[in-house]
């Protein structure tokens, strides 16, 4: 009798050898390794739904994990903790997914920095005001400068030209040729090359900052835990809720960016307000006014790092395009 046919037996192809690791596997996955037993080349559809899937969970968790964080202030957070993790998608992917979303939409909806078109005023008494040189006189000394230690200084100038100081040594011939570049463009041109290194490299600071919003919500939190056993008290935890937070946010940027009108926006930021307020109250617990308190802690000391990595972005922008 053919043992692949015997009664109640399995059949000669239900037992393959694994593609990965070689092992005898049965049934959909490899129980050795993991992968799947299937290995045959797939479809245009199945092959464009495992690229999106990977990315942003194309199936029901994804809509489910919308809905919840969209309309259920920090009960995903919630959901995470209590470790009911498999009918939404994970935190990291949520995040990356919609930063992603948020700055391709920032391509198309934001115009270039314009510098050509500075107006200044000679004249209040007389009512009289006059558009700015296009070409305002070229100063030596530079308007602001960063210091890198040392005698090494970086600076601009009222022409948005990069001045930098110190010893030849430091500078390299590459380096200095891509400063002169920059600053033989025209105005109009040094605006476009700056907006469109902010965009390239800004899904990275958003990545670097995410992490120092955690800790600022940690800071923010600090002595307080003892009243409050359910608070958060590990830096991951604080993580999790942050990477939420920003997925909510940038999902509210990107329908704000998208609305013809002015008006959605505003609506959109004083739901985006009592968003952050409940859901920290979810999380946190304590009292509304306290948590409010250290909201506002949060959003200045987050607001000065995010002006520090924009100041940061534009050598990248500027040294990379």
């Amino acid at each position: 009798m053919n043992p692949g046919t015997s009664g109640g037996g399995l059949t000669e192809d239900a037992v393959k050898a694994c593609g990965n690791c070689g092992a005898q596997a049965s049934g959909t996955y490899c129980s050795a390794c993991g992968q799947e037993t299937d290995v045959r080349l797939p479809t245009l559809r199945q092959f464009m739904r495992d690229a999106t899937g990977s990315l942003v969970a194309l199936d029901g968790r994804l809509w489910r994990t919308l809905r919840v964080l969209l309309t259920r202030p920090g009960f995903l957070t919630q959901e995470y903790f209590r470790g009911r993790r498999r009918y939404y998608v994970r935190p990291a992917r949520l995040y990356l997914a919609t930063s992603l979303i948020l700055f391709a939409v920032l391509r198309f909806t934001t115009e270039p920095i314009r510098f050509d078109e500075r107006t200044a005023k000679v004249d209040d008494k007389a009512g009289t005001a006059v558009a700015a040189a296009t070409n305002p006189p070229s100063v030596s000394v530079a308007e602001s400068e960063i210091s890198f230690g040392g005698d090494v200084k970086i600076g601009i100038d009222r022409n948005l030209n990069f001045v930098v100081k110190g010893s030849p040594n430091v500078v390299t011939n590459q380096l200095r040729v891509r400063l002169d570049h920059f600053n033989q463009l025209a105005p109009h041109e040094k605006g476009k090359q700056l907006s469109s290194g902010l965009l390239q490299y800004g899904p990275y600071a958003m990545f670097v900052l995410l992490p120092v919003f955690a800790w600022l919500q940690q800071l923010s939190y600090l002595g307080r835990l003892r009243p409050y056993p359910g608070r958060p008290k590990r830096y991951v935890e604080h993580l999790v809720y942050a990477t939420h937070l920003h997925s909510v946010m940038f999902l509210a940027a990107i329908v704000a960016l998208l609305s013809p009108w002015l008006w959605p926006r505003w609506v959109i930021l004083a739901w985006l307000v009592v968003y952050v307020l409940r859901s920290k109250h979810a999380i946190y617990g304590g009292s509304r006014l306290g948590g409010l308190a250290r909201t506002l802690f949060v959003v200045m000391a987050y607001t000065f790092f995010m002006a520090c990595a924009l100041l940061v972005l534009i050598f990248p922008a500027i040294l990379l395009a």
